[in-house]
């Protein structure tokens, strides 16, 4: 699959499914890539759409020549690559640091946006996320040392890198307040298992009740990493949710009988 030369980086992305199929894309959580965020979803979603998956900037096979991390640019990396495709809007699906970029593209771009999916991911700084020292090689080394061996293997980059660069975005994004969030007008399905250590369903909730277009899935007995842990729950949400947006645009699109 190609790397594809974008404003500020070179993205590398996949494409599965009919390329006349509504586009897809899905976006993987932070120190993942693609390949690992979302194996169990793309043969159900790419049966009906076209699937595209990218290693976010600075994350596998992509560069990040700004050497940091920044969510609204990633927010607008997605619509760049829209742009170089010749697609004008897109289903964007994110897991955890890949849904707040989704957010992001949301506020940022929303008429780009068919709809948005977040799975997962904090609406507001997590000031206890960073008091733990959640990106801190040294606890995770003693914590899930295989987390970190996986990173040496997904990227091209040093993971303590990675680590740096998320750490020190986590100190100022996402930061949403209520009036942001009641200006994202794209349809939205807000996702989380109940029982996520990282990610409170507080926040879950919160996002939901702030988003004036948004229904709500809560995954019962599922922790952290809905994707691998609840497939098929998730993907029968997920073709639902998408199938019933397609519908509302076809109709809101038929001429009014005069």
């Amino acid at each position: 699959m190609p790397l594809i030369a974008l404003p500020g980086l070179d993205l590398y992305y996949e494409s599965h499914g009919p390329e006349t199929g509504p586009a897809v894309v899905l976006l993987h959580g932070a120190t993942e890539t693609f390949g690992v965020s979302w194996p169990k979803q793309v043969p159900a979603l790419s049966a009906s759409f076209r699937v595209l998956g990218i290693d976010m900037r600075g994350h596998g096979r992509s560069t990040n020549p700004a050497g940091r991390l920044d969510l609204r640019t990633m927010a607008d990396d997605v619509v760049h690559l829209l742009d170089a495709l010749e697609l004008q809007t897109a289903h964007v699906c994110g897991f955890s640091g890949g849904a707040s970029t989704a957010l992001f593209t949301a506020a940022r771009h929303p008429n780009r946006l068919r709809s948005v999916t977040l799975i997962s991911n904090n609406v507001e700084r997590d000031e206890a996320r960073h008091g733990a020292g959640f990106w801190d090689p040294a606890r995770i080394d003693e914590r899930d040392p295989l987390w970190r061996r996986a990173m040496r293997k997904w990227h091209a980059i040093d993971p303590d890198t990675l680590l740096s660069w998320w750490a020190e975005e986590d100190r100022i994004r996402p930061n949403f307040s209520a009036a942001e969030l009641a200006a994202i007008h794209v349809p939205a399905l807000v996702a989380a298992g109940d029982r996520d250590p990282v990610v409170p369903l507080e926040q879950t909730l919160r996002l939901y009740r702030g988003l004036p277009d948004a229904r709500l899935l809560v995954l019962p007995g599922v922790g952290h990493g809905a994707p691998h842990r609840a497939p098929q729950l998730l993907n029968a949400a997920l073709l639902a949710f998408f199938r019933n947006v397609e519908q509302t645009r076809s109709l809101e699109q038929v001429p009014s009988p005069r």
